[in-house]
């Protein structure tokens, strides 16, 4: 789970945020069912999650 999430932010900070993305919604499902929905490296990885989305987001938004 760790080495996805890291993974993860690798294509994140490479611009490959569909990957990333990916990765993170693995390693979150990983996590929830492993470690349960209040473990703090669940959180973390949601909130890794919830970052690179409104990333993308904003690349929308600033392309409009």
């Amino acid at each position: 789970m760790t080495s996805r999430n890291n993974l993860a932010y690798a294509y994140e900070s490479a611009g490959d945020l569909g990957r990333a993305i990916s990765l993170y919604e693995q390693a979150l499902a990983d996590c929830e069912r492993v470690l349960g929905a209040s473990h703090s490296a669940t959180k973390t990885v949601r909130g890794n999650l919830a970052t690179v989305r409104q990333a993308v987001i904003g690349r929308h938004c600033g392309s409009v």
